[in-house]
């Protein structure tokens, strides 16, 4: 036997075993623990969660659903206040609860906001286009309807998604949202083109040679300030009637909050 060779006394072993395994939880423990970088990517993304949807709870909310809003902003913020403490895993925790808030939210603000709002602006308007017997405007009115089932489908994809995957969930409604709103831009641009009288049609305007030799480069304008423009013309040439709150929508199509509409994110983060 070598002589150098040292031989643990049984307990000595067992405590070197168990200084081991306690040190190995340690580190288990640490290296499962949010850490900032990942804190910081999913403040980030909660933040995005809350900005898509602010437009949708400024434009449209019951106090109720403005309430259940601002408890997930309230989760947002206190996560962010650990962050900046350094307190990762408390800041994970606030980030989930928003969540928890938010992916229940979401489902309630597409179904009775989304879905039956822009259910009512086809179906309110449907009629009108039909009887005007304009090509376009029945080919757009048909791209409505596919798009608002588009949005159920991924309504209910989100519904049915794991319960656990809060963000998941969270992505799926956004895009249920989406369709919803693109839904609506093909019913006000059916609308339009319905009732645009034909002499009034850009594609059938008669113009001189001289007309078209000095016409003006037109003026650059967003899709939302054309439609804005094109409605206002039509509402006061009342050759249309705005029976669906037609500049809320409109607004709230292109993420903006309409006139006269409290901004929910911003008044809260000001008020903190």
């Amino acid at each position: 036997m070598n002589p150098c060779r040292r031989i643990l006394h049984p307990r000595a072993f067992s405590h070197t075993v168990i200084c081991i395994m306690i040190l190995f939880s340690f580190f288990s423990l640490w290296s499962n623990s949010p850490d900032r970088a990942f804190c910081e990517k999913i403040l980030e993304e909660n933040r995005y969660f809350l900005m898509f949807l602010n437009s949708g709870i400024s434009n449209f909310a019951k106090p109720e659903h403005v309430q259940i809003f601002q408890s997930a902003l309230n989760e947002h913020y206190q996560a962010h206040k650990e962050y900046l403490s350094g307190h990762y895993k408390i800041t994970h925790q606030h980030i989930r609860s928003s969540h928890l808030i938010l992916k229940d939210l979401y489902a309630d603000v597409i179904q009775q906001y989304y879905l039956a709002d822009t259910q009512l602006l086809l179906e309110k308007n449907s009629a009108m286009i039909i009887e005007s017997k304009d090509a376009r405007a029945e080919h757009l009115i048909r791209l409505g309807y596919r798009d608002l089932k588009v949005a159920e489908i991924y309504k209910n994809k989100g519904f049915a998604h794991n319960k656990q995957q809060y963000s998941t969930k969270i992505y799926f409604y956004i895009d249920a949202i989406k369709y919803a709103r693109q839904s609506k831009r093909y019913a006000f641009l059916a609308i339009i083109e319905s009732q645009t009288p034909f002499e009034d049609k850009d594609d059938f305007k008669l113009q001189t040679y001289d007309d078209f030799r000095d016409k003006s480069p037109k003026e650059k304008q967003t899709d939302f300030e054309r439609v804005k423009t094109r409605l206002t013309n039509m509402i006061h040439r009342r050759l249309i009637v705005d029976n669906s709150e037609y500049f809320v929508h409109l607004f709230d199509n292109y993420d903006y909050i309409a006139t006269q509409k409290k901004n929910q994110f911003d008044s809260f983060f000001k008020e903190k």
